[in-house]
């Protein structure tokens, strides 16, 4: 989640548990005698060996902790110079990786939002990557998961190449990556951005992977052949060219020749009203959060929904890995309007207990974004959101569905509004980072979470549709649990999420799925049907040891791409200035 809020009212690091300043040990002189000549008549000759200091780093005392800043930018291998992508100064000092677990060690005690079931170890005990492993609560979750699937570290140069550039390069194709390290991997297009080149060559929802350069994707266990693939995919050098073989749902193999091009996000890639014998369904295919300009066009889509009567809504978030809380909360309330959200919180961000809890409202006007994060105006500040008063909202998702997606399913529930969640689990991401750079390595640890109006907001294993959802368990989510098969057009009603969002509309019921008897049959959701691709799905082994393709998981993208959004967040939500 990104979250927008007035500078003043950041937290500030608590200052106790200060402790005395580094211990060093000095070595002692010493005397050595050395024999000059031979025999008894010689001459003795005492030489005092120069005096040194050997410093051993920080002295560890469990539980007792010295600020971070006493040990910040202390660095085993220090950069000089700056950023080549900020151009901001490295602030580094020669140092040790013993301090750097030191930072580490302090970072975590002061920020982290489960620090006090962090078991503090010696950190002479561990190199750098382990120790800041284990700095994190080993509680679980209700499946037995990890609590804290989000804490980790990867190279400031990585993160600051996608999160500064400002500009993102590739062919605007997104994968469904079902399976990226042991043969036979699976990749699978899920959607491609209107107006690029992908488009164009006529690349289809449902195609799979088959080859990249004439490396075979599938199959080949070769590091040469994977590197290959990965200059391809991950290419930012505008202009170059590469093959990609894909083969369609109807298994017919087809090739394109690509160039990497800067790809212009489209948020808001469909909108569009469809009539039913129940009334008028609005449909919003909203991939993001995070492109300011999205506040212009929900806004006029709103207004459009409105003089067109909607009576049901069904908001597609499988694809949205989030953004800027802001404009979560003003489509929240759109949907919801003003008698049930006013006086009631959209979000409670809270901290560990050294810091104090912030809240988000539910904004009902215009704030124009853009013009407040630097760009220029689009849509006049203070105007009155339109809205649609509905008591129930269809909400699409996937496990790509992250961050600002999920807060907005959470706060909706929080203040009563029926959310019908159709399709698959989401991500899983209720918490927030303010990540750190130290000697050349950002830090990913967890150091709040956001709650709705309810006050709940534990969801690390992803909000889940439930036909009969379980009493107290608030992350099972009314609705219906259907796999996306990308066998239509997003937007087609035949579609099947959204085909099952409108047979529960007209029958208050989830749609009985019908699987194919044999693999080339059809799929139909009591009348909606569509041919079955008889494409496998992999089998994975985990104990696959050969090159593996470079990837992250969308919960890891949406980490990353926030931490874009959080430069913002000295703006206060709802407030021009």
């Amino acid at each position: 989640m990104t979250v927008v809020i007035d500078k003043s009212e950041q937290s500030t690091i608590s200052k106790k548990n200060r402790i005395p300043q580094l211990l060093l040990t000095i070595t002692l002189p010493l005397v050595m005698l050395t024999g000059c000549g031979g025999g008894s008549g010689g001459t003795t000759k005492v030489t005092k060996a120069p005096v040194t200091k050997t410093v051993t780093g920080p002295t560890w005392l469990q539980d007792q902790f010295q600020p971070s800043s006493d040990f910040v930018a202390q660095c085993k291998d220090p950069r000089s110079g700056s950023s080549p992508i900020t151009h901001i100064t490295y602030p580094d000092k020669p140092g040790s990786e013993l301090l750097e677990k030191h930072w580490q060690r302090a970072f975590t005690h002061e920020t982290y939002l489960w620090y006090k079931e962090v078991i503090d170890k010696n950190p002479k005990n561990f190199n750098l990557i382990d120790y800041f492993e284990q700095l994190k609560t080993t509680a679980v979750t209700d499946s037995g998961a990890p609590k804290d699937k989000f804490h980790w570290m990867e190279p400031t140069s990585n993160v600051e190449e996608r999160t500064q550039l400002g500009v993102s390069y590739g062919y605007g194709i997104t994968f469904d990556k079902k399976s990226s390290i042991a043969p036979p991997r699976s990749w699978q297009v899920k959607n491609v951005t209107p107006n690029t080149q992908a488009m164009t060559a006529g690349v289809s929802r449902g195609s799979k992977l088959l080859e990249i350069d004439g490396v075979d994707f599938v199959n080949t266990t070769a590091q040469s052949d994977i590197n290959i693939m990965e200059n391809a995919i991950y290419s930012s050098n505008e202009g170059e060219s590469h093959t990609f073989k894909f083969i369609d749902i109807n298994n017919e193999e087809y090739q394109v020749t690509l160039q990497t091009a800067a790809i212009t996000a489209v948020p808001l890639q469909l909108a569009k009203t469809i009539a039913t014998p129940q009334g008028n369904v609005g449909y919003l295919l909203l991939n993001s959060f995070s492109i300011s300009t999205v506040e212009k066009d929900l806004f006029d889509q709103f207004t459009l929904f409105s003089a067109n009567q909607i009576t049901d809504l069904v908001v597609d978030l499988r694809y949205n890995g989030g953004g800027f809380l802001a404009l979560s909360s003003q489509l929240a309330y759109m949907v919801a309007g003003k008698d049930v959200t006013e006086g009631k919180l959209y979000e409670k961000i809270v901290y560990n207990d050294k810091n104090a809890s912030t809240e988000t409202p539910f904004l009902d006007v215009t704030i124009d974004l853009r013009r407040l994060i630097g760009g220029d105006s689009i849509i006049q500040a203070d105007q009155a959101l339109p809205t649609l008063d509905l008591a129930r909202v269809y909400v699409l998702t996937t496990g790509s569905s992250c961050s600002a997606s999920e807060s907005f399913i959470n706060s909706l529930i929080g203040v009563g509004i029926e959310v019908i969640q159709i399709g698959e689990t989401t991500c899983g991401k209720p918490y927030g980072f303010f990540s750190k750079d130290n000697c050349g390595s950002t830090y990913f640890t967890v150091q709040f979470k956001g709650e709705n109006d309810a006050g709940f907001g534990d969801y690390s294993d992803g909000l889940v549709p439930a036909k009969l959802p379980e009493a107290g368990k608030l992350y099972q989510v009314q609705g219906c649990p259907i796999e996306e098969d990308y066998l239509h057009s997003l937007g087609d009603k035949e579609e099947m999420l959204l085909a099952s969002a409108l047979y529960y509309q007209t029958h208050n019921t989830c749609p009985v799925i019908v699987e194919p008897s044999v693999k080339l049959s059809r799929k139909s959701i009591n009348g909606f049907s569509s041919t079955k691709s008889t494409l496998s799905q992999p089998s994975n082994s985990v104990n696959y040891f050969g090159a593996k393709f470079n990837t992250r998981t969308p919960r890891q993208d949406a980490i990353i791409d926030d931490i874009y959004f959080d430069k913002f967040r000295h703006v206060r939500a709802g407030k021009t200035q």
